[in-house]
């Protein structure tokens, strides 16, 4: 199996993965009990839902490495490269949450100084608090980190993806509460923070592209095993 060099030319020509054990979705707080008149009564129900409030989903091998397959060749992928394959398309509100939700840093890519100077309000740190509560600062903080991808995108996925994979405080760990026949309860506990959920899923994933289409992820193939709400001190549940 060789290495390949090139994961966007592959997977505009249609690329099937595997290898692929953890799914990260971004859910609001009460977890919906329905979504476009499904109801939502169970961990299965819930699974990939999430694109239905506008988020995108992330998958994340445990592993350094993850396999693919594209016009019968088989390759593979170092996770980092596979994860910025993901986060460049992902939309600023599903990037706003992975930044909160990890120790993920992203205030100092700029030059403090300069941007002060050229805008006396410039506050970045305050932007991107979900706590904070201002008329326009959610806004800001997107559209903050709309020009953070575009004027230095090198150091923005970098940073973002050793935080989302840091073995202390990374989106795998953490993993507070599994849901299984409990989603009512589960439902109830967290149904009072402030802040969306992180709903990380536990299976074998095989997701893919297909030829012409490689803004995101399809997946038919699949074994869910676990699902749990991740809790970074995002807030305490009931008890």
């Amino acid at each position: 199996m060789k290495k390949s060099a090139n994961l966007n030319l592959l997977a505009k020509t249609g690329i099937k993965f595997s290898g692929i054990d953890f799914l990260v979705e971004i859910f609001p707080a009460p977890i919906p009990v329905n979504f476009d008149n499904t109801d939502i009564e169970s961990e299965g129900d819930l699974f990939r839902m999430s694109s239905h409030e506008g988020y995108d989903e992330l998958f994340v091998p445990s592993a350094e490495n993850l396999q693919g397959e594209s016009d019968g060749k088989k390759h593979q992928f170092h996770r980092t490269d596979f994860l910025r394959w993901q986060l460049m398309r992902f939309s600023e509100k599903t990037i706003y949450q992975l930044i909160n939700k990890t120790d993920c840093d992203v205030t100092q890519l700029l030059d403090g100084d300069a941007e002060y100077e050229k805008d006396p309000d410039y506050s970045p740190e305050t932007w991107l608090n979900p706590y904070e509560d201002e008329a326009g600062n959610y806004e800001k903080g997107l559209n903050y980190i709309a020009r953070l991808r575009k004027e230095v995108q090198e150091e923005f996925y970098t940073t973002l993806i050793e935080s989302i994979i840091d073995p202390d405080c990374g989106v795998l760990e953490h993993l507070e509460t599994e849901i299984s026949e409990n989603l009512d309860e589960v439902r109830e506990m967290y149904g009072q923070w402030e802040v969306p959920l992180m709903i990380v899923s536990k299976g074998k994933f095989s997701p893919y592209t297909e030829a012409d289409y490689d803004s995101g992820l399809m997946m038919d193939d699949y074994k869910l095993q676990r699902m749990y709400v991740r809790n970074y001190d995002e807030g305490d549940i009931e008890a």
